[in-house]
């Protein structure tokens, strides 16, 4: 059952969606420069003022959500069991992630069709260093049990990744279980491909 903090959160994460929905809808549909503050606010039944609670600029909103933070990843991995070898901890933790990022990635062709057209946008909207953020991700994963080495570390996390992303897509492709499929993948990773 969800507490009242988690309850918040995921109405916050809905509006949030809803505000890029209608700017992208507006952009796609009237073209980039008719996605105002004022014409996204109104289509997402808010207030100009609202709109700034939620994102910096229209640019913002028109990039496609976060799929995960560093923090969400290190504290899912937090909780995991300290003497837990880090492929295991970070196969639970890839279900959890591959589980949020199936309804995002499935309305991410709208998104990907206004990068299309607007390849300028990524630029603006990239306001966060994709190293740093990684970095993080590494130096969590590598005090881990059975975490060899600083590659060994980066290794766990990209192809964790990659299972999570690959399981998504082929279950949006094929309509299996994310889960089923997530599985798949880490056995194929764990008998060496």
């Amino acid at each position: 059952m969800e507490s009242p903090q988690e309850r918040r959160e995921r109405r916050r994460a809905e509006k949030r969606q809803a505000i890029r929905v209608a700017a992208v809808r507006i952009a796609l549909d009237q073209g980039l420069e008719a996605a105002t503050v004022e014409a996204i606010s109104a289509a997402a039944d808010i207030s100009p003022r609202t709109f700034f609670n939620y994102f910096a600029s229209k640019e913002e909103a028109l990039a496609p959500g976060p799929m995960w933070t560093p923090e969400e990843f290190i504290g899912l991995l937090q909780e995991r069991p300290a003497d837990e070898p880090a492929f295991e901890s970070l196969k639970v933790v890839a279900r959890t992630l591959a589980a949020r990022l199936r309804p995002i990635m499935a309305d991410m062709k709208p998104f990907a069709e206004l990068r299309r057209r607007h390849p300028e946008l990524a630029a603006k909207a990239r306001a966060v260093d994709e190293t740093k953020l990684m970095e993080s991700l590494f130096g969590a994963v590598s005090g881990r049990p059975g975490v060899t080495s600083a590659v060994h570390a980066r290794l766990l996390v990209i192809v964790a990744f990659g299972a999570a992303i690959s399981a998504v897509q082929e279950s949006l492709a094929g309509g299996g279980a994310v889960e089923d499929l997530l599985e798949e993948a880490f056995t194929l990773l764990e008998n060496g491909l």
